[in-house]
């Protein structure tokens, strides 16, 4: 068995130095999205030194490789700090420190390690995103991580309808068809073995697909074709979710491409039909998807619905015994338990014992206090504006516009689901956040330094344009002209 590992790891090596030799970061990252999604420690952990090996932490020190190549070719270099970047290592920097402030092994049996959580949540993400951050983007890198992507959707899509037959000889990887690893197990859950995760990456690659091939190669007609066929298959992944706050990024998702790819009398009529049959499906079949049946009974599915009310009552009593440092990241399921006899409420508090959160901004408001909830809040809104000055700016490049608009996509699908679910347990979902915003940084950056360049030329061909004035008065007082 170990020469099979030793064989693995050398072949694994050879491709990894083809692919750091013929690509770039960002296709990088989006290899880094299906290695920790399609072969986390599940299908393939070796024990090296005490340490554990899986094929994205193999992957992550093939990037750090691919950058250091990059940057040796000049396609990658170091630009300076900017806000946004200041406020994110400010919260990463609270976010370590009250990490470090809580006792080690602290937490429920059978949930998620504080420094695992940590570090496949936030830290790796974030080191995706300085990677991105100071790479070139071109067009080239553009379309290979989007190919990439639109494969990983494709093969998403399919597993999800594979599964929801029950087809499991022609599932892969195997253990998808365990209902004993993971959760969700009934619906459609892909090899992230949770429905939520599985839609995220589905929505991010139906926003892709629509983004570049269609919106950049919009009189092509191999683009329309693309998306004709995609959308159906992916459209299908997602509905099989059977996940109320997936759906909603769906909805979402199509709003903002409606706002963004229509314009005039037409965006209006478009939005406002959308706006009324939306509220008709509401008032006729909303009620019936608070507790429709998924893998549980209506019952269990309409009291999962109501635990949501326990979530919030305990947070805030939580929130008002440490509201400014919080009780430590990742230990709401640790102190929760003293706050669950609390009979002063008919909401059924124990309901959610041994539970992690479900509300991710809650969360961070009980983990991290009001200085981390703030923190996060500013950096993501800094972030975003980084998005909203390419999609504003008059210089921006198609590629820009699509790329501005698809963090749109991204943070309004992020932003949904972290008001129903903890999003920062694996490092899938920040990693598509933070690969969409270090996309739209290095756009921003390149836009405000054209503009920066630009109005310094301007200023000196108006000097250069006064110059000969000032030069012809002095030569004709040297002359001895009046």
């Amino acid at each position: 068995m170990e020469l099979v590992y030793i064989l693995m790891g050398l072949a694994a090596i050879v491709w990894a130095i083809a692919v750091v030799r013929y690509h770039d970061v960002l296709t990088g990252t989006a290899i880094f999205l299906i290695a920790t999604s399609v072969f986390p420690p599940e299908y393939l952990s070796v024990k090296v030194g005490g340490l554990s090996l899986t094929v994205d932490r193999v992957w992550l020190v093939a990037l750090l490789g691919q950058f250091a190549y990059d940057a040796w070719n000049g396609r990658s270099r170091i630009r300076g700090f900017t806000g946004s970047d200041i406020w994110m290592m400010l919260f990463l920097a609270w976010l370590v420190v009250r990490t470090l402030a809580t006792p080690f092994g602290k937490e429920i049996p059978g949930q998620p390690s504080t420094i695992l959580h940590l570090i496949n949540g936030y830290l790796v993400p974030a080191f995706l995103y300085v990677l991105i951050r100071h790479s070139d983007m071109t067009p080239r890198a553009i379309w290979l991580a989007v190919g990439v992507l639109l494969l990983f959707g494709l093969y998403l899509s399919v597993t999800a309808v594979l599964e929801i037959t029950k087809q499991w000889s022609l599932v892969f990887p195997k253990f998808i068809s365990d209902p004993n690893l993971g959760i969700h197990f009934g619906r459609a859950r892909g090899p992230m073995l949770q429905s939520v995760r599985l839609g995220m990456c589905l929505l991010a690659c139906l926003a892709a697909v629509w983004l570049f091939p269609v919106w950049i190669c919009s009189r092509q007609r191999w683009a329309w074709m693309l998306a004709a066929l995609v959308t159906p298959l992916l459209m299908l992944g997602i509905l099989l979710t059977y996940t109320r706050s997936i759906w909603m990024g769906a909805l979402a998702i199509v709003i903002i491409l409606l706002s963004t790819m229509l314009q005039g009398k037409v965006r209006t009529a478009v939005l406002g039909s959308l706006f009324v049959f939306g509220l008709v499906f509401a008032l006729l079949i909303g009620p019936s998807l608070v507790a429709f049946k998924r893998e549980y009974s209506e019952a269990e599915t309409l009291e999962s619905t109501r635990m949501r009310g326990a979530f919030a009552y305990v947070s805030l009593q939580m929130f008002k015994d440490s509201p400014i440092t919080g009780f430590g990241f990742n230990q709401f399921q640790v102190y929760s338990r003293y706050y669950l006899d609390d009979r002063t409420t008919s909401i059924r508090l124990e309901s959610i014992r041994g539970y992690v959160h479900h509300n991710s901004y809650l969360s961070l408001v009980v983990d991290l206090g009001l200085v981390g909830a703030l923190l996060y809040m500013i950096a993501a809104i800094s972030l975003i504006r980084n998005a909203w000055v390419v999609w504003m700016h008059p210089f921006a490049s198609p590629y820009a516009r699509s790329a501005s608009v698809f963090t749109f996509c991204v943070v309004a699908v992020h932003a949904i689901q972290m008001a129903f679910h903890e999003v920062s347990f694996s490092s899938i979902e920040n990693t598509i956040l933070m690969m969409a915003m270090g996309v739209s940084q290095v756009y921003r950056d390149e836009l405000v330094g054209r503009t920066s360049r630009q109005q310094a030329e301007g200023s000196e061909s108006s000097e250069r344009s006064a110059s000969p004035v000032v030069v012809g008065q002095d030569t004709w007082a040297m002359m001895g002209g009046g």
